[in-house]
Parts: structure tokens; sequence; C-alpha cells
């Protein structure tokens, strides 16, 4: 068999891999009244296996490669992994623990795959993931601007409806009003991916001379700037904010050479961001007040999660509950309570930290910060601290970055990127 045949293979196999990561295509193993309680086997890891075994084929996965990492690096991953494993043995569900621990898995092996190949395929990855994330953004801009959305089993769509109980809406003295979802589950997560592709195009569009490469950049950025706009997730939009100003300042050397490409993008932003707040102020408004009915009962429910968390925390503080079934654990105490609540009054903490330690424990949460610390003095020298920080502040208002399936992966890809 030739030489070259498993790098090619490998490299389509990630490819393929990375342009399937943001959709929730899966088989649904067991089912469950939850989807946070369900088992599934989704399209993207799957081909993340295949590219892993490729990539050990290839020989790019080697010995080199883990002793290249840097000493709190590889204690940070092996305690990781070694506290997540303990955790399932205590789980209310092992199965469902078990099945979660497979994404960390998957995204740490991801991590090494992506770390292990040449530069070149990282940033052909990238343009991939936002090829992928413009069809997403496309669709989300379609279910706000129509007030529609379509169900498809073969995407991972849900079909959402704005009258519908359970949808995600802004309530105003015109009725209610669809959040765009996207392919994603809730219209946070699809903010949160329009934000993280909305500076990944600024970045790279700073990074190429090709015309044809930048036009295609700048229109894509529209689609995921506007997207993010139809996601009303504040939470994204401060990430977005936030990662846009650290960027700015850790390349204030170099603006002189890309100053008029900067200040053409802030223009683009600002018009964009007038021209939507003057079509939609109405919602904007509601949407920024915390007095109205739909923001109280956010606001109390996410308190209510997050002590619940805490008091996993506390009751379970080496081990945990166990990966993913913390809201199981609640469920069980408030059985044997006597208390019979709906399934949908159990979520997880909504805040990636304090759900790491209410279900992997203490040594879980402090090996994941030591692997975020690493990513982070890594951001540091590739001068991507605006991406760090976009995904750090995303943690500190959801959870979706623990409890999404496939969110340990896109983690790690930017982690691997960066």
């Amino acid at each position: 068999m030739p030489l070259k045949f498993w790098p090619r293979l490998s490299f389509i196999l990630l490819a393929l891999c990375v342009w399937a990561l943001p959709w929730q295509t899966k088989l649904i193993l067991r089912p469950a009244a939850s989807n946070y309680w369900e088992i599934s086997l989704f399209a993207g890891i799957f081909l993340l296996w295949l590219a892993i075994l490729s990539l050990v084929l290839a020989g790019f996965i080697n010995k080199k490669i883990w002793r290249e990492k840097s000493r709190l690096w590889r204690w940070s991953l092996v305690l990781f992994l070694l506290s997540g494993a303990a955790s399932i043995f205590i789980s209310p569900d092992p199965w469902l623990s078990f099945s979660r621990y497979l994404f960390w898995l998957s995204a740490a092996s991801l991590f090494l795959g992506l770390a292990s190949v040449p530069a070149s395929w990282r940033r052909s990855f990238l343009f991939i993931f936002l090829a992928s994330l413009s069809v997403q953004a496309l669709i989300g801009l379609g279910q706000f601007f129509g007030q529609l959305s379509f169900a498809s089993s073969y995407l991972g769509l849900a079909s959402h409806d704005a009258g519908a109980a359970g949808s995600v809406v802004i309530e105003t003295a015109s009725g209610r009003w669809l959040r765009a979802y996207g392919a994603s589950d809730h219209p946070n997560i699809f903010g949160g991916l329009m934000a993280l592709a909305s500076l990944s195009s600024i970045y790279l569009w700073t990074q190429i001379r090709e015309r044809n490469l930048r036009s295609v950049l700048l229109a894509a950025y529209v689609l995921f700037f506007t997207g993010l706009l139809v996601s009303f997730s504040r939470a994204a939009i401060l990430a977005f904010v936030v990662g846009l100003i650290v960027s700015i300042w850790e390349h204030r050397t170099l603006l002189r050479a890309h100053g008029r490409g900067v200040v053409a993008w802030l223009s683009l932003s600002l018009l964009l961001v007038g021209l939507f707040g003057w079509q939609y102020q109405e919602l904007i408004w509601e949407r920024t007040q915390l007095s109205n009915r739909l923001e109280i009962t956010s606001i109390n429910e996410r308190q209510e999660f997050n002590q619940r968390g805490l008091n996993n925390f506390f009751q379970h503080p080496f081990l945990g509950s166990g990966l993913g079934a913390s809201t199981l654990y609640d469920q069980e105490k408030d059985l044997a309570a006597g208390l019979n609540h709906s399934v949908w009054s159990y979520q997880p903490a909504h805040n990636y930290w304090l759900l790491a330690a209410a279900e992997g424990g203490f040594v879980f949460a402090l090996s994941l910060l030591g692997l975020w610390f690493c990513a982070y003095q890594k951001s540091r020298q590739s001068r991507l601290q605006g991406l760090f920080a976009v995904l750090l502040i995303l943690t500190l208002f959801d959870h979706w970055l623990f409890t999404l399936p496939l969110a340990p992966s896109w983690l790690f890809f930017f982690f691997a990127l960066i």
C-alpha cells in the first residue's frame, strides 16, 4: 500500500469530521425523556474515531507528540481522564456517564490528532469548520426572518414554533418572536458558535493575501455576525465583544498594516448593528430588560439550577455525581422525598466550571482548569487570546460547552488551533 495513502485518508477523514462536528446528526441508542439523559452515536464522533485510527496508522500520532507537550498538560490530561473514569462508578446511571466520558476521551484524541498534523492542515480545517457553520448561519437566519423552521433527522434539526410551549422566544406587545436556533439545541449555543465563527473569520482575513478568499471571508462574516444578532444571546454577544477588544489590543502593533481593514470591519459591524437595531428595536428592548416575565423566570431558574449544582458538589466533592448524571441525581433525591416534578425542571448548572465540579469532582475540575491554562499559554504565544476570551466568557454564563455531546470536541478543536 503506498505510503501516501494513510496521510491522504487521514486528511479526508479529519475534514469530514470537522464538517460534521457542528451538526447534531445522530443515531439514538437509548432514548430518554431528556436529551441530556439519552445515549447516542453522533456522525461527527464516528468520523473522528476513524480519523484517529488513520492518524495512528499514518504515524502522525506517536510518543513524540506526547513528549512535546508540557508536563502540566500531560499531568492535567492524565488526572482529567482518570477522575472522569472514576466518576462513572458512583453515577446513578453508569452507562450514561460512560457514554459522556467517551465524548471527552474523543475530544482529547482530536486534540492530539490535530496537534500532530502539519499547520497547513489545521488552517484548512478551520476553513472547513467555518464553511459548515455558514450553512448553519443560513438556517438560523431563515428561522428568524421567516419565523419558521423545518425538521430533519439526517441533519439533526428539530422543528421550532414560536407559539409552542418550550420554544425559546422573545415576548413583545406584537407577539412571540422565535430566536434563531440554527442546527443547535438552543439559541445560546447557536449564538456561541456564531461568535467564534465571526472572530475566526476576522483572524483569517488578516492572515491571508488572496483577494478572492478575503471576499469570501467578508461575506461569511456578514452571515456569522448577523446570525449572532438573531440569536439574541447576551452571553454570546458579550463574548464576541470582549474577544474583539482583546484581539485588537494584542495586535495593536500590527494595526498600521491592517488599520484600514480593521476600520472597515468595525464600520461594517456597526452598520449591521444599526440596521438590525432600527428594524427590531422592540425585540432588543425586551431582551435587555430583566423585569419582564420570561427574564424573571429565566433568572430564577438559573439560580435554582446553580444552587443544585453547588449542593451536588458539596455532597460529592471528590468524585462528583457522575458525568452527565447530575440532573438524574437531583431527580432521585426529589423522588425519594415524595416530589414528582416534570423532567424539564431538571437542568444542569448554568456554569461550565460549577457543573464540571458537580459531575466530575474537585480533581476533575482542577485538571480541566490545567488544560485550559495550557490553552491560554498557547494562545498568548500565537497571539490568539481573543479567541480564547470568547470561549472563556461562554463558560461563565452557560453549560453547553460541557453538556452538549459534541461540545468537548469543538472546545479541543479550538485549543488545537490556538
